[in-house]
């Protein structure tokens, strides 16, 4: 399958996917499985991809130029994410409640145009994106179901699943929020308030979960994912044997510093003892 687009301006913000862990790995660098662990694992944007550049020209005042990109991952069950969707043309203060203000016309006509291209030239079966973290305007990208439900899937036609940047709550983040304006999954393990679905008995929430759940199966059903047999099946994952050793080592330290002060009451009480 292949992506192809045409970018004006020099317009940034949009990333197919790169294979700095693949490299890395083939390179003797890394062990992908030990060391690449969720989100920056299987599934996700961080894939094997070949891209070609044609028909570059220069006027003096646009730079265009047309790009091919090839997912040669997706044979391997996985689906490409382009990111992030948008206006994330910064990342200083990105997590900060980053604004960003534009009028519609230049927004269309620059910033979503690779974006609008990738979706509606996609050629393959599973196709994936990833929200930003900014604000556009007062209303965060991936919580704006103008952006997320009216541009992207009433009027481009995407078919799969929006998955938030980082969710580490920032003060901004709210999944209640997120999952009833078009963001589908929000990846994080952090305990924070906002990162938990608390109003369960809503039947516009329950809807809304539905919706996100059924966006998630389409993605990773028609990527190939369950027609290749799971080396790992059974066995324990990275992040759950990462969660254990944290425990493990905790419940080690815990005890040693028992046993410090146990071993220093002992010896204040003999101490005393003594005395007497």
């Amino acid at each position: 399958m292949f992506v192809c687009f045409r970018v004006c301006h020099l317009c940034g913000g949009i990333y197919v996917g790169y294979r700095f862990y693949e490299t890395a790995a083939e390179e003797g660098l890394i062990n992908y499985e030990e060391q690449v662990l969720y989100p920056f694992g299987y599934g996700l944007s961080y894939t094997d991809f070949t891209q070609e550049m044609e028909n570059f020209s220069d006027n003096g005042d646009t730079v265009s130029f047309d790009v091919k990109v090839t997912n040669t991952g997706d044979a391997a069950g996985k689906y490409a994410f382009i990111k992030h969707f948008v206006l994330n043309d910064q990342e200083t203060n990105r997590c900060a409640m980053l604004l960003t203000y534009t009028d519609e016309q230049p927004m269309r006509e620059i910033y979503l145009k690779p974006f609008e291209m990738s979706v509606k030239h996609f050629e393959g079966n599973s196709l994936a994106v990833m929200s930003s973290f900014n604000f556009i305007g007062d209303v965060c990208a991936g919580a704006n179901p103008n952006l997320l439900n009216t541009v992207l899937r009433d009027e481009w036609g995407f078919r799969g699943m929006v998955l938030s940047d980082w969710n580490g709550s920032y003060g901004y983040q709210n999944t209640d929020d997120f999952v009833r304006n078009g963001n589908d999954a929000m990846p994080g393990f952090m305990q924070h308030e906002s990162n938990e679905i608390t109003n369960t008995g809503s039947a516009t929430l329950v809807s809304a979960m539905r919706k996100a759940c059924k966006n998630i199966f389409y993605t990773v059903v028609n990527s190939g994912n369950y027609t290749i047999p799971d080396p790992d099946a059974g066995k324990m994952d990275h992040m759950t044997k990462m969660f254990i050793g944290i425990d493990a080592g905790v419940a080690i330290a815990a005890i040693g510093a028992m046993v410090i002060v146990l071993i220093r009451w002992k010896k204040k009480r003999s101490a005393v003892n003594m005395e007497k």
